[in-house]
């Protein structure tokens, strides 16, 4: 178990070093941000397509770390490592999954309470938003890690 612990919060740490979810953060607040310029600044409009813009900026931000996920450790021969300590390699793909979801996950959330404020969502539209976000970035976790 404390492996496990020890993998995930190696990875969370990597995952906060060199300003990844700021990254995340900041790129996602430029797509929201940008989005009302690409179908105008119709307020019944924007109501109306927020909540899926929202998922598509978290889809796209979510996917902005993938390079560094498992490119290094492939490198460095970290995974080489990992298979002679014995632990199985889908194992360790879950615990990443896991990682990259703390490391992206909150912060996104929390940008996406000022995404929905840009949208006019009304409180009630948010909170299903940021339901559906908690319920759907372990999901988008994992496409960044397949």
């Amino acid at each position: 178990m404390s492996v496990m612990l020890t993998l995930i919060a190696r990875d969370v740490r990597r995952g906060y070093a060199g300003g990844g979810a700021g990254l995340v953060c900041g790129f996602f607040l430029l797509a929201v941000v940008l989005f009302p310029f690409a179908i105008g600044p119709d307020r019944a409009v924007l109501m109306r397509v927020g909540a899926g813009a929202i998922w598509v900026a978290a889809l796209l931000a979510a996917l902005l770390p993938v390079e560094r996920l498992i490119a290094p450790d492939v490198e460095s021969g970290w995974f080489d490592q990992i298979r002679v300590h014995g632990l199985s390699l889908p194992l360790v793909m879950a615990l990443r999954i896991v990682a990259h979801w703390i490391a992206f996950a909150p912060p996104l959330m929390t940008a996406a309470l000022v995404a929905g404020g840009l949208f006019g969502l009304e409180a009630g539209a948010i909170g299903r938003v940021e339901a559906g976000l908690l319920l759907g970035t372990p999901g988008l976790a994992a496409l960044a890690v397949a």
